[in-house]
C-alpha cells in the first residue's frame, strides 16, 4: 500500500524545483567551464577524452553549485580508473593523492594536470594491463613512420629495425601521445636501464624556461610505489609538480622499464638548475628509492635535516647491533628498542653516523689513530649524557660497530643496498666459540642477510627465508645471524672433501617483499665490496687490505633464472671468473635438482645406517619417512634414488612438505610419487585415487592440515627418517621427546639428515642416548657442495663450450667419485662406532670433520716446503682431485689458471682426507700441526710403496697373495717410524 505524500512535498512543484536547479548548475557552469578551458593546458585536452572531460566537468559543478571544497575521487564502475581532484597544488599534493591508492594497484598511467592559476589539481590514475602498440592503427602506424623519419635526422645511428622494435614494447596509448622527439628520448633512456635493475634520473629543460622535467627511469619497480616515493621526495625539497606522465616498456625477460616524468618548478618558482646543490641532492635519492625500505623513508622525512643515507647508515647499525646485542637481553635489545634508543639519544646517533662517513669517505678517510680517538671521546659523552643503561649499551654498540666495520659501498651512488666487511670479532660470543674468516652484513628494503665464511676461499649456499606475518618475521630477525653462523660452520664440517672451507649467505625478507628485488639486491652489494673494478675500488676505502672471492651456490628458494641473472651481473660488473661465482647453472653447470647430487649421498649413507642395525636393504622391505617435497631438490631425488636402488623395498610411509602431508602405513603408491616427481609437484597433488586403504593425504588448506603436516615426523613410525627439507631447529630440546614412543624409544631408529640443522645439538645428543643412530647433517649431504665445487673447477679451466662438450662424461664421473666419498666416509664412521659404541655418531662425525680440517691446516702451512721437496708428488693430489675428463680437458691450464690458492687448498684436503679416511682420526686429535706437516709427505711416499709391493705381491706365485696385499694396502701408516 503506497503512502501518501505529505502537505508539504505535494505543495512543491517539480518543474520549478528542476527549473531552479537548473538555472543555479547553468549560472555556475557559466562561470566554471571559461575558466576550466582557460586554465586546464592542452595536454589536458589532448590526453582526456570528450565523455570523460564532461563527467569531471560534471563533479566540479557539482561541488561549486554546492560550496563544498574541489576534494573528490572519482572511480570508474570497475575500479580500473581513480580521477581525483584537489583545489591547489602544492608540493606534497600528489603523493598524498597517489597513497591513497590500493597497495595492489596495478598502475600503468598517471595523468597529471595543474590549472594554470593553481586552483585545481586533476589526476587520472589507470590501472590494468593497457594494449600495446598496434601497426594496423593507421594513428600509430603513422606516429611510427613520423619517428623514424625524425630519428633519421637526430639519431642517425639508429636502424629501422630498433625503432619498430621499441614501439613494439610500448602501449598503444603512448605511442598516440608523445611526440617523436619524446619518444626518441624515451628510447634513449629505455636502453639506459635495459637488461639491469637500474634507475637513471636526468633534469631535462622544457619550452617554458620557468619550469623542468625530471625523468626517473627504473627497472622492475612498482609503479605505484614509485610514484608515491618520488612526488614525496620532490615535495620534501618543496619542488612543485604541474604535470606528470607515466609509461611501462617491455623489457624481455627482464621485466619492464617503468618511465616516471614530471614537470616541476622549484622552490623559487623558476626551473631547476641542473648544477645546482638541491638537484644533485635530489638526484642522488632519486637513484636510490627503488632499494629503500619504508622505515628507512619515515625515520628520514621525520627529520627535518636527515639525509636518505644518513637514515638508511642509523637502520643498518641498528640492526646489526641488534645480532650482537640480542645474546645479552632479547627483550630489551629488540630491533625496535634498539631504534627507539637511537632516536631518543638522536645528536649522539648523528655523531656515530658522522664517524661512519668520516672514517670510509674515499676523498679523505679519517685515519684509524684519528678515528680513535674520535670514538674515544664519544664513549665518554655516551656515559655522561645517556641517563639509561640500556640505552648506553645500545650507543657503546653502536660505535663498537663502526670500528668494527672494514668495507662499505655506502659512498656508491648506484648501490642496491648498504653492504658492509665486518670485523668478525664484532659478533663473536660465547654461544659462538668459533671465529669465522669473514662476515659480511647487507641492508635492503625490507630485508637484512649475512655472508660468513670460515675460510679465505669457501663455498656454500644462498639461502632466501621468506617470511608470512610479522611473528614469523620477528622470530626470525632475533637468529639470523645464529642461522648463518651455524649453517657456515655446518658447511665449514661438510667440505671436509674438497678445497673450499664452509659458507653460507641468508637473506631475511619481511613479509609481501619480492623475493627476486631481495636476492639481487643482496648480491650486487656484495659484487661492490669484492669486485676489482676500478671505478668501484675507487669509491670504497678498504681497511681489510686483502682481495676476496666469493663462491655460492643455491639454497632455498633461489631459483635456475636467478643462478644464471648473479652470473650475468658478475660479468657487468668486472667480477673475475664470473661464472665461478655461482654454482649449479642450468647450461655450463650441474643442476643439483636435475641430477640429484645431494640425494646419492644422502642414499649413501642411508643405505650403511640401515645396515648397521640389521636391514638389508636390497634384499628386505623398510620403511622411509620423508620431510620435504616430492617437487623439492633433496626429497623429489631420494623419491627417485630409492626406486632405483631398491626397487619395491623402499616403502615412503609418510611425506610432508608446504603443501601438506600424505601418510600410509603400508607405504604410499611409488610410482603416483614418482609422478609428482617428474612434473614437479607436491605432496598436495596425489592423486587420492591411489590411495590405500590406511593412507591419507591432507592438505594444509583442510581441518588440522597444517598441524598433521607439522607434526608428521613425530607421529608416523619407520625405520628412517630423512629430513629432506624444513626449517633448521625443527626437532629441538623443547620437543625432541615426541619423536619417542609410548616405550621411550624412537619412533625411527635412523635418521640422516638431508637438510641442514633440522636437528638441534641437544636434540641431537637426547636421541643419540635413545638409541637412535643420526647421520649427522656435514655427513649425510655434503654431495651437493663437493658437486658445486667441481663445477667451479671446471668453470675456472674451461670457457663455455669446452664444458658443454664433456658435460655428459663429467657429471657421471662426478656422480661416481660422490657415491665414493660418501662409501668412505660412512664405512669409517660406522667401524669408529663398533670401536666406539657408547660415543653419538653425529660426535665422530664433528670429531672426523675437526681432525680432516686441522690436518689440512697444518699442510697448507706447511705447503711451500713439501712442494719444494716432492713438487711431482704433491701436484698428483691435484689431478687425482678433478675427474679424469676435466683433468684431459685442461691440461696445462690447471696450474696457469686455477688461482694459487685453490691449487693449495686442494693439494692440503686431498691429502688430509686421504690420511683421515686411512688412519681414523684418534692418533691425529694428538699431534701437534708440526707433526702432521712433516708426516704428510712421508705418508704419500710410504702409502705409494705399500701399493707397489701390493701389486708385486698379487703378481708373485704366494698361496695367500691376494689377503697379504690387502693387508699391506689397508694397514696403518702413521704409527710407523721415521727409520721404517
Amino acid at each position: 500500500m503506497k503512502s501518501e505524500p505529505s502537505s508539504e512535498s505535494a505543495a512543491v512543484d517539480p518543474q520549478s524545483l528542476i527549473d531552479e536547479l537548473a538555472g543555479s548548475l547553468r549560472r555556475t557552469a557559466e562561470d566554471v567551464v571559461p575558466w576550466f578551458l582557460e586554465n586546464m593546458p592542452p595536454v589536458y585536452f589532448q590526453d582526456t577524452s570528450h565523455d570523460e572531460q564532461l563527467a569531471q566537468l560534471r563533479s566540479i559543478l557539482a561541488a561549486k553549485a554546492s560550496g563544498r571544497p574541489l576534494e573528490m575521487v572519482l572511480k570508474s564502475e570497475n575500479d580500473a580508473q581513480w580521477t581525483m581532484m584537489a583545489p591547489v597544488n602544492r608540493p606534497g599534493i600528489l603523493a598524498s593523492m597517489a597513497a591513497q591508492l590500493p597497495e595492489d594497484f596495478n598502475l600503468w598511467s598517471a595523468k597529471i594536470h595543474s590549472a594554470k592559476n593553481g586552483q585545481l589539481l586533476l589526476v587520472i590514475f589507470e590501472s590494468g594491463d593497457p594494449p600495446r602498440f598496434d601497426p594496423s592503427d593507421p594513428e600509430q602506424a603513422a606516429k611510427l613512420e613520423e619517428t623514424i623519419a625524425f630519428a633519421a635526422e637526430n639519431f642517425p645511428s639508429w636502424t629501422r629495425e630498433q625503432i619498430e622494435d621499441h614501439f613494439s614494447r610500448c602501449t598503444g596509448v603512448s605511442i598516440r601521445t608523445l611526440t617523436p622527439l619524446r619518444i626518441c628520448r624515451q628510447r634513449v633512456h629505455f636502453l639506459e636501464v635495459s637488461k639491469t635493475e637500474n634507475t637513471t634520473a636526468t633534469l631535462e629543460e622544457e619550452n617554458d624556461p620557468d619550469v623542468s622535467r625530471i625523468v626517473v627511469t627504473v627497472a622492475n619497480s612498482r609503479t605505484r610505489g614509485m610514484l608515491e616515493r618520488v612526488a614525496t621526495r620532490l615535495a620534501r625539497a618543496d619542488v612543485n609538480i604541474f604535470r606528470a606522465y607515466l609509461d611501462r616498456i617491455e623489457d624481455d625477460d627482464n621485466g619492464f622499464v617503468n618511465m616516471l616524468g614530471f614537470v616541476v618548478r622549484g622552490p623559487d618558482g623558476k626551473a631547476l638548475d641542473p648544477a645546482s646543490q638541491l638537484w644533485q641532492s635530489i638526484r642522488k635519492d632519486l637513484l636510490r628509492l627503488k632499494w629503500i625500505d619504508r622505515t628507512t623513508l619515515d625515520l628520514a622525512y621525520s627529520h627535518e635535516n636527515l639525509s636518505l643515507t644518513r637514515a638508511e647508515i642509523i637502520m643498518s647499525l641498528c640492526h646489526l647491533v641488534n645480532h650482537i646485542l640480542v645474546k645479552r637481553n632479547p627483550y630489551a635489545f629488540d630491533r625496535d628498542r634498539i631504534l627507539r634508543h637511537a632516536k631518543k639519544n638522536f645528536d649522539l646517533t648523528t655523531e656515530v653516523v658522522d664517524l661512519f662517513l668520516l672514517r670510509f669517505n674515499p676523498e679523505r678517510p679519517l685515519p684509524d689513530e684519528d678515528f680513535e680517538s674520535h670514538s674515544a671521546k664519544l664513549h665518554e659523552r655516551i656515559d655522561a649524557s645517556v641517563d639509561l643503561e640500556a640505552g648506553r649499551t645500545v650507543m657503546h654498540a653502536l660505535v663498537d660497530a663502526v670500528a668494527g666495520v672494514m668495507r662499505t659501498n655506502v659512498f656508491l651512488r648506484t648501490r642496491y643496498a648498504l653492504s658492509m666487511r665486518i670485523r668478525p670479532e664484532l659478533l663473536q660470543t660465547e654461544e659462538r666459540p668459533e671465529l669465522p674468516y669473514g662476515v659480511f652484513f647487507v641492508h635492503g628494503r625490507s630485508f637484512n642477510g649475512f655472508h660468513v665464511r670460515f675460510r679465505d676461499i669457501a663455498r656454500g649456499g644462498i639461502r632466501a627465508v621468506r617470511t608470512i606475518g610479522s611473528d614469523q618475521h620477528t622470530r626470525e630477525c632475533e637468529r639470523l645471524y645464529d642461522e648463518v653462523y651455524g649453517l657456515a660452520y655446518a658447511q665449514q664440517l661438510k667440505n671436509k672433501d674438497i678445497p673450499e672451507g664452509g659458507s653460507k649467505a641468508v637473506i631475511l625478507i619481511e613479509p609481501g617483499t619480492p623475493l627476486r628485488r631481495s636476492v639481487q639486491a643482496f648480491v650486487d652489494s656484495l659484487l661492490d665490496l669484492i669486485t676489482p673494478e676500478p671505478s668501484t675500488r675507487a669509491r670504497i676505502v678498504d681497511r681489510f687490505g686483502q682481495p676476496e672471492f666469493l663462491y655460492f651456490g643455491p639454497d632455498e628458494n633461489i631459483s635456475p633464472d636467478m643462478i644464471e641473472w648473479v652470473v650475468e651481473r658478475a660479468k657487468q660488473r668486472g667480477y673475475p671468473m664470473p661464472t665461478a661465482l655461482m654454482s649449479s647453472k642450468p647450461g655450463a653447470g650441474i643442476n643439483h635438482k636435475t641430477y640429484g647430487v645431494t640425494s646419492e649421498g644422502v642414499n649413501v649413507f642411508l643405505r650403511a645406517a640401515l645396515e648397521s642395525i640389521g636391514i638389508k636393504p636390497t634384499e628386505q622391505p623398510f620403511r622411509v619417512s620423508i620431510t620435504g617435497g616430492p617437487d623439492g631438490d633433496v626429497a623429489g631425488n631420494m623419491i627417485r634414488i630409492l626406486d632405483r636402488d631398491y626397487s619395491g623395498n623402499a616403502r615412503i610411509v609418510g611425506i610432508a612438505d608446504g603443501s601438506g602431508v600424505g601418510e600410509d602405513p603400508d607405504g604410499l603408491d611409488h610410482e603416483e610419487l614418482l609422478r609428482l616427481f617428474r612434473e614437479g609437484l607436491p605432496i598436495a597433488s596425489f592423486d587420492r585415487s591411489k590411495v590405500g586403504p590406511r593412507g591419507r593425504i591432507v592438505t594444509i588448506e583442510e581441518p588440522e592440515g597444517v598441524q598433521l603436516r607439522n607434526t608428521m615426523h613425530f607421529r608416523v613410525a619407520a625405520d628412517a627418517f630423512v629430513p629432506g627439507g624444513g626449517r633448521p631447529a625443527t626437532i629441538h630440546g623443547g620437543n625432541w621427546k615426541d619423536f619417542l614412543d609410548q616405550r621411550g624409544r624412537p619412533i625411527c631408529p635412523v635418521i640422516v639428515e638431508g637438510a641442514n640443522l633440522f636437528l638441534t645439538p641437544d636434540a641431537r645428543r637426547a636421541l643419540s642416548d635413545r638409541g637412535c643412530l643420526i647421520i649427522k647433517d656435514s655427513s649425510a649431504n655434503k654431495c651437493g657442495v663437493i658437486t658445486s665445487s667441481f663445477e667451479i673447477a671446471a668453470c675456472m679451466l674451461l670457457n663455455e663450450d669446452e664444458f658443454l662438450g664433456i658435460k655428459e662424461r663429467f657429471v657421471q664421473e662426478v656422480l661416481e667419485r660422490l657415491r665414493h666419498l660418501a662409501r668412505r666416509e660412512a664405512d669409517l664412521l660406522l667401524r669408529m662406532r663398533r670401536h666406539q659404541p657408547d660415543i653419538p655418531l653425529f660426535e665422530l662425525s664433528i670429531r672426523l670433520s675437526k681432525v680432516v680440517i686441522t690436518v689440512a691446516d697444518a699442510i697448507a702451512g706447511d705447503i711451500d716446503e713439501l712442494l719444494s721437496e716432492d713438487e711431482e708428488t704433491m701436484r698428483g693430489l691435484v689431478t687425482e682431485h678433478l675427474p679424469p675428463t676435466l683433468v684431459e680437458a685442461a691440461g696445462d691450464r690447471l696450474w696457469s689458471d686455477l688461482p694459487p690458492t685453490y691449487l693449495t687448498w686442494i693439494m692440503s684436503k686431498t691429502l688430509a682426507a686421504r690420511i683421515v679416511y686411512r688412519e681414523g682420526f684418534e692418533l691425529l686429535e694428538h699431534m701437534s700441526q708440526k707433526v702432521i706437516a712433516r708426516g704428510a709427505l712421508r705418508f704419500l711416499r710410504v702409502e705409494r710403496e705399500r701399493r707397489r709391493l701390493a701389486e708385486e705381491v698379487r703378481q708373485s706365485g704366494l698361496k695367500d697373495r691376494e689377503a697379504i696385499a690387502s693387508l699391506l694396502e689397508r694397514a696403518g701408516i702413521l704409527g710407523i717410524s721415521d727409520e721404517t
